[in-house]
């Protein structure tokens, strides 16, 4: 399973695509950037501009086009301090969704803090003690301070690289006065927030965001004239950023931009990032910051993966995007247990034994599967008129790796696997083109009686085969059990199936019992099938039936009710064998000839 997780700051939009194996395990495979500044002269007035909203739309689009194109699963998507505090932001939620096609969630500043901290505990090593958590984006600076056993404590500072930027420098490099004027407001500001967070004197210090990670670039250049190798665990010490934060101070923009990892967007605003941190490593008293290459996008990747653990394990073992997205829907709404499998493998045993009847191809087989898997998910909203809900959500449950008619195609042959079937003047089903109404019509069918034969959900069925003999058609069945619910189920549903082959269809117990659950195809049918097998015949339209040997009390008439009272063996009453079962006709829906 795939995920792709999207940061849009003030300053930079970020998005990490992970591969997701055991929860909340994961492994990033793809990172992309882009310094798009949304927050740029918004801080003063509190409006995003329309060009940036614009700029920044369009780079959102083409990060969800690259996720798209490598298959992900999902799309996370938050935004933060700048959209969270402009009265417009609104405005640039809206031109997310008509441009890039999906709308971002503000999270609160508290979620935030909390999202790094959990993010940078799941990179790193952390003592099981309290910790402090640093990030410093472009329009805040969270601090987070907690021992990973329960929600942090999380500040967030109006101290932003961007923001402190815009507010106080207008000098290249900047002026003395301004910097004593930008050291003054950061140590108030910081003093309040350590005041809030409480004792975190002396304690460890782990760190996130761009403006540190290009901080501890910086300084190891300036101080061993080579780049970091790895990002994750280094060590940067309060010593030597303080010496990096001096030279900093006295170069020109065009200077800054000529250090390793430090583009010319970055190299404007990294001054103030470096006089927070500063400010934040001497109010902790600490002597150093230990750097993490995880951010809030990680941090949104782990906390999912922590609450979807159920859909992670169950896309595990699905390679194909189409079949992972219907799982994910399945496990969302769909009920528990083996019941959508086992309906979904009888389905496919009769498109099978029926290829040359149908005529239907590969795809279309596929259809069916996903649709069998899904048909019941509709019972999340409600059980009556469940079938009405699977259309709708299945619909509306943005299926990934399908075509729109695709999808159309799945949700009416869910829709139609119950008592309902496929009319023209059904808005959703008249709306298909004439060959793909046809294919649902054949789908719908047979979906109609795989569902009977798990009328229990006991999964007495174990496996079918397909007989033809001129006008009939014999669907054979093996039991586990007694299962004349199932029997009794499956033939009051063969009439679509009748009318679209032209054919008598039946119902038939044979073979021996198979206690193993599971099978994909069905196994080669008998030359001959034993004439002392149980039969459910359904009559050809216009043929008067022949009356039945009454052997049993009629079950109810309704598809939802229980099994018929079984009778019990007794005197003049032998004990009927285990898997046979004669069906009266009237049972299916038929009223026999009378004499």
């Amino acid at each position: 399973m795939r995920i792709a997780a999207i940061d849009i700051g003030s300053n930079s939009i970020h998005m990490v695509i992970a591969a997701a194996h055991h929860p909340p395990g994961f492994e990033v495979v793809d990172r992309e950037r882009e310094v798009v500044q949304i927050g740029r002269g918004s801080f003063a007035d509190r409006r995003l501009r329309r060009s940036a909203m614009k700029r920044t739309a369009q780079a959102l689009g083409r990060f969800v086009q690259l996720a798209r194109r490598v298959q992900v699963d999902r799309i996370l998507c938050t935004t933060t301090a700048a959209v969270r505090e402009a009265a417009n932001g609104g405005e640039f939620l809206k031109m997310c969704r008509e441009l890039a096609g999906i709308t971002p969630r503000v999270i609160p500043a508290a979620e935030e803090g909390r999202l790094i901290d959990l993010a940078i505990r799941s990179a790193l090593r952390m003592p099981s003690g309290p910790a402090l958590v640093v990030d410093i984006g472009g329009g805040s600076a969270q601090l987070a301070f907690g021992d990973g056993a329960s929600a942090p404590r999380v500040v967030s500072v109006p101290l932003g690289s961007l923001r402190l930027t815009e507010s106080f420098l207008e000098h290249d490099p900047p002026t003395p006065r301004e910097v004593t004027r930008l050291r003054r407001t950061i140590r108030e500001a910081l003093r309040e927030a350590f005041a809030t967070l409480g004792s975190a004197d002396g304690i460890a210090v782990y760190g996130s965001s761009g403006a540190v990670h290009a901080l501890a670039h910086a300084a190891h250049w300036l101080e061993h004239g080579d780049r970091i190798r790895q990002i994750n665990g280094h060590v940067l010490t309060a010593e030597a950023l303080r010496r990096t934060t001096r030279k900093l101070l006295r170069m020109p923009c065009a200077q800054r931009e000529r250090l390793p990892e430090i583009d010319a967007l970055r190299a404007e605003i990294i001054v103030p990032g470096a006089l927070v941190l500063l400010e934040m490593l001497e109010r902790a008293h600490s002597k150093s910051i230990t750097l993490s290459d995880f951010g809030l996008r990680e941090g949104l990747v782990t906390d999912w993966l922590l609450h979807h653990t159920q859909e992670v394990s169950a896309l595990g073992h699905a390679e194909d995007l189409r079949l992972r997205s219907v799982m994910g829907l399945l496990a969302k709404f769909g009920p528990s247990g083996p019941h959508p499998q086992r309906i979904a493998d009888l389905s496919l045993a009769m498109f099978d034994g029926l290829q040359a009847e149908h005529g239907l191809d590969e795809n279309a087989r596929d259809m069916l599967r996903f649709a069998a898997l899904l048909h019941d998910v509709g019972s999340a909203i409600g059980y009556d008129g469940h079938a009405e809900h699977s259309y709708y959500v299945i619909l509306h449950g943005q299926l990934r790796g399908l075509s729109e008619e695709e999808v159309a195609i799945i949700a009416n042959v869910a829709r139609y696997h119950g008592k309902g079937r496929p009319r023209k003047r059904d808005e959703g089903f008249a709306r298909l083109p004439k060959a793909t109404r046809n294919t649902v019509r054949w789908l719908s069918a047979l979906l109609r009686i795989a569902e009977g034969l798990d009328r229990s959900h006991y999964q007495l069925i174990g496996a079918l085969r397909v007989l033809k003999r001129e006008r009939t058609i014999s669907i054979i069945v093996s039991a586990v059990r007694d299962a004349q619910l199932e029997l009794w189920a499956a033939q009051r549903r063969v009439a679509p199936l009748e009318k679209l082959l032209d054919a008598d269809v039946r119902i038939v117990v044979g073979g021996a019992p198979i206690t193993r659950p599971g099978f994909n195809r069905p196994q080669p049918s008998p030359a001959r099938t034993p004439a002392a097998n149980g039969t459910a015949r359904a009559p050809r339209a216009g043929v008067p039936p022949r009356a039945p040997r009454r052997t049993s009390a009629p079950p109810p008439a309704r598809d939802d009710s229980g099994p018929a009272p079984a009778r019990r063996a007794g005197a003049g009453s032998p004990a009927a064998p285990q898997n046979r079962a004669r069906i009266p006709m009237h049972a299916a829906g038929r009223e026999p000839k009378r004499n």
